[in-house]
């Protein structure tokens, strides 16, 4: 059995802040060695659960934010940026599970540091009218390849949002939101027996978790940036259509394919103006 379990931050139990996601400072470094911390719970619920192989991708920023030298030596580790379906990376038809850990609630919508790939791009983004998350995104390319989102892991908002979209998943609540960046948050070692407990639960009923992707191709997705500049740019590419000022539209017939475009409008609108 194949479990393959994507890795974020802002999800992650006693991370309220987004200084704590950012490289360079002292609060970042406690971070990271807590999202390390629960890609290990996770990946022990895993194999306590019936999994013989274990991939862990780092997904949070740079996608360099795991503290190698201390994951569990069992697991393979997926890591870096610019990678084909970013987050999930490397999944295929192989897998018999995805779990996402240490995720947030969409852009747009109420959270802990909820944003949709980018908070310094977008705005909003929706597919097929539906308000679209990282999960949305990343367990839909998934379901797309018949591979069931099992748990994810995360605040009370990012429950609710997968409760919607992926109800056969397990949703794992180990803080409750306060505001965008306060949390009342679960100590990290009681998250930790937690997510690993969960997870043992959700990679045991595997082969029962429903394959459902939240809604069906061909999806046309609808992206709100931050400032006009950035819908400037996505417009000069001929399959995308201009909406309004801050708006695009474009069709595509996976969310692997969605996931794909949405990240090269990122680092479109991270890169220096001249």
């Amino acid at each position: 059995m194949k479990i393959y379990i994507s890795m974020d931050i802002e999800g992650v139990a006693g991370v309220s802040s987004a200084f704590q996601g950012q490289r360079g400072n002292p609060d970042y470094e406690l971070a990271r060695r807590l999202m390390t911390a629960e890609a290990n719970a996770a990946a022990a619920g895993a194999f306590r659960g019936g999994a013989t192989a274990v991939t862990v991708a780092d997904s949070h920023g740079s996608m360099q934010n795991l503290v190698l030298e201390d994951i569990d030596p069992r697991v393979r580790v997926v890591s870096g940026s610019r990678r084909p379906v970013s987050m999930v990376a490397g999944l295929d038809r192989s897998h018999d599970g995805l779990v996402l850990i240490g995720y947030h609630a969409a852009a747009g919508r109420r959270g802990v540091l909820a944003h949709t790939i980018s908070s310094a791009a977008f705005r909003h983004i929706d597919i097929n009218g539906m308000t679209t998350g990282e999960p949305t995104l990343f367990a839909g390319h998934a379901a797309e390849l018949g591979v069931p989102l099992l748990a994810a892991s995360g605040d009370d908002c990012l429950a609710t949002e997968i409760e919607a979209q992926f109800p056969g998943a397990a949703r794992i609540v180990t803080k409750s939101t306060i505001s965008a960046e306060a949390v009342d948050s679960m100590a990290p070692a009681a998250a930790r027996a937690l997510i690993e407990e969960q997870v043992r639960s959700a990679v045991e009923r595997a082969g029962d978790c429903p394959v459902t992707p939240p809604c069906r191709p061909p999806h046309v997705v609808t992206v709100e940036f931050l400032r006009q500049t950035y819908a400037d740019a996505a417009a000069l590419l001929p399959w995308i259509e201009r909406r309004d000022v801050l708006s695009v539209t474009f069709t595509v017939g996976s969310f692997g394919d969605a996931a794909s475009i949405l990240s090269a409008l990122s680092i479109m609108a991270a890169a220096p103006t001249q």
